[in-house]
């Protein structure tokens, strides 16, 4: 019994990478299909930008927020050629980004690219990521910024 143990325990340490992967992967795909959506502006480069009011998370004054960007036409040439290949039916960008509210900055914490069918291109997960970074005024995202603290404040 021991060594049935002791072979499930490494058995799930080594898978747990990759199943986590697939469980980002997956969660990614349902934010995109079955979120609440709420168009909020546009960004410096004319991209529509939304924002998922279902799924804001907030723990000790961090706010994590689903950002959906859908490129402009104009844009997605210069964008696909930049990206590469790969990329060539790019139409979306997800991000969650985690907004600390008392300090007014912000961090992205996990990506992904879709294509124009809603399919998974590409993306990142950060898991450690300590890069916060100072929410400018008059920008999408200090309009992200008020949403998602402004929203915090009223609860």
């Amino acid at each position: 019994m021991m060594k049935g143990s002791f072979a499930f325990s490494a058995f799930k340490q080594r898978m747990f990478p990759p199943i986590f992967c697939l469980a980002l992967i997956l969660s990614l795909t349902s934010v995109s299909h079955g979120a609440g959506w709420e168009y909020y502006g546009l960004d410096q480069d004319v991209n529509f930008l939304y924002y998922d009011k279902n799924a804001m998370n907030e723990a000790g004054g961090v706010v994590q927020v689903w950002q959906r960007k859908v490129f402009h036409s104009d844009n997605l040439f210069r964008i696909r050629q930049t990206l590469g290949e790969k990329y060539y039916k790019l139409i979306e960008k997800l991000t969650l980004y985690e907004i600390h509210c008392p300090t007014k900055t912000m961090q992205e914490r996990a990506f992904a690219y879709y294509d124009n069918n809603d399919k998974y291109i590409d993306g990142r997960y950060h898991v450690f990521v300590r890069d916060w970074k100072k929410i400018l005024p008059n920008t999408d995202m200090a309009r992200l910024y008020w949403i998602c603290c402004r929203s915090e404040e009223k609860k």
